[in-house]
């Protein structure tokens, strides 16, 4: 007769796995050439804040350029913030559902009983807490990519609607100067 050998992680154990699955994806990238972008600075050193000023339709060319480059810096920082929240609310996820599995592996009763005293067990408090933790935090970054993605696009239509003027221009005068020579 077979040994039924328990393949079953500690909670240490497994813990430390989930935890190195996100490191090791950040390792990865690096390997790959790629690295995760730097929030931009303003001019002054200090951090931008990415929002867009209030007098932006008043913005030269120039000051459109710099504005539209520093928010696609934001922009991409933000949204590389996101990704990793994602990961690591996944990670906490898995890392919920193998305490709840290990702790009431451990507690007898009826099923309902053993329920009631998983979700009562502190190991299990802790993982939902980190899990509740690393849902808002990707929920939070969530709406500030949103802001970021459209205050890029609204830079963008900006710069599109100044482009298309400019053009307008040169034909009006482009017109006008052909229409003399008649």
């Amino acid at each position: 007769m077979k040994k039924n050998h328990d393949y079953s992680v500690t909670l240490d154990e497994g813990d430390r796995m989930y935890e190195s699955a996100g490191l090791k994806a950040v390792e990865r990238l690096e390997n790959s050439g790629l690295a995760l972008p730097s929030r931009p600075l303003e001019d002054n050193g200090q951090f931008f804040d990415g929002r867009l000023p209030d007098n932006v339709n008043s913005f030269t060319n120039s000051e459109l350029g710099d504005v539209f480059s520093k928010m696609c810096g934001h922009s991409d920082y933000v949204n590389s913030l996101l990704t990793v929240a994602k990961a690591e609310t996944l990670n906490s996820a898995e890392k919920l559902k193998l305490v709840k599995s290990l702790v009431r592996k451990s507690k007898t009763g009826t099923v309902q009983e053993k329920e009631d005293l998983t979700i009562a067990d502190i190991r299990y408090v802790e993982a939902n807490t980190c899990w509740i933790e690393a849902k808002t935090y990707c929920e939070l970054l969530g709406g500030i990519a949103e802001a970021a993605n459209r205050d890029l696009r609204v830079l963008s239509r900006l710069i599109e609607n100044k482009k298309v003027s400019i053009e307008m221009n040169r034909r009006d005068s482009n017109l006008g100067s052909s229409r003399r020579r008649f």
